[in-house]
């Protein structure tokens, strides 16, 4: 089933730049579709546009075979409350905020829900709660919920990142760069986990500048290049050459016969 479906959608920045060209694709349960792609070629407006945080200029975004792209449920806070997680490319801008402790980051974007309001405060033992479960799962290391972000590493930082989106159980997760400037045992147990999201039925858009990544995690592989998709294919037929092609801007058909 298509939980999202992306149809002629276009983005223009602030100066005037056009940064997506009718982008089209279908994000659908129990897959993970991989965008591809030299940094710099739209990626990074992609997720921003389907995450609610800038508008876009054209085109449609259906979620559940529902036109949301001009509701006012679509922006960042609302896209949450109706099934979309969302792991931003850079954790630190967008991510969490270092100063705060590990159980104040657990609650960003849900800090209004019933899980922790209690009246007119929040409810400290459920937001206590939910961040020791989120360290177990995700083996945060140190364990220690009071202690602020800036203090872990990058792998655990990800980790508090992914345990937050994840486990508020979304029907759609976009991820960026889900192993951006994070160790090799990090990056091993975060690819478990989108593994294990996606057995459980949930789409997952997944953006990485990374081939190897892109290809190990992927059922699908859309490639951008300029703003646009240039093409789409499995995994299963996927290969280096031909992805490195269609990053270089080659048409997928072109690409396919070299």
């Amino acid at each position: 089933k298509t939980i999202m479906k992306v149809q002629d959608l276009s983005f223009i920045d602030g100066e005037g730049v056009p940064r997506l060209k009718k982008i089209n694709l279908d994000i659908k349960a129990g897959e993970i579709l991989g965008i591809a792609g030299v940094s710099g070629n739209g990626q990074s407006e992609l997720l921003s546009v389907l995450g609610g945080i800038d508008p876009p200029s054209a085109g449609s975004v259906l979620y559940k075979d529902e036109d949301i792209t001009n509701s006012s449920s679509f922006n960042a806070r609302d896209l949450r409350k109706i099934g979309m997680g969302h792991v931003p490319e850079d954790r630190h801008r967008s991510g969490l905020i270092l100063s705060f402790s590990a159980q104040e980051n657990t609650i960003l974007g849900y800090h209004d829900s019933d899980t922790y309001n209690k009246g007119p405060t929040l409810d400290q033992d459920s937001v206590l709660e939910a961040c020791e479960t989120y360290i177990e799962k995700f083996d945060v290391r140190p364990p220690d919920p009071n202690l602020k972000v800036s203090g872990f590493s990058g792998g655990n930082q990800q980790k508090l990142v992914l345990a937050r989106e994840m486990e508020n159980d979304p029907d759609i997760l976009l991820v960026g760069q889900p192993t951006r400037g994070v160790d090799i045992g990090a990056i091993e147990f975060i690819h478990k986990q989108l593994i294990k999201m996606r057995d459980a039925g949930k789409a997952i858009l997944v953006v990485s500048v990374e081939i190897d990544e892109v290809m190990s995690l992927s059922d699908r592989i859309a490639v951008m290049f300029d703003g646009e998709i240039v093409g789409e294919l499995d995994a299963k037929d996927a290969t280096e050459t031909r992805l490195g092609l269609m990053m270089a801007g080659v048409k997928e058909d072109k690409a396919a016969s070299s």
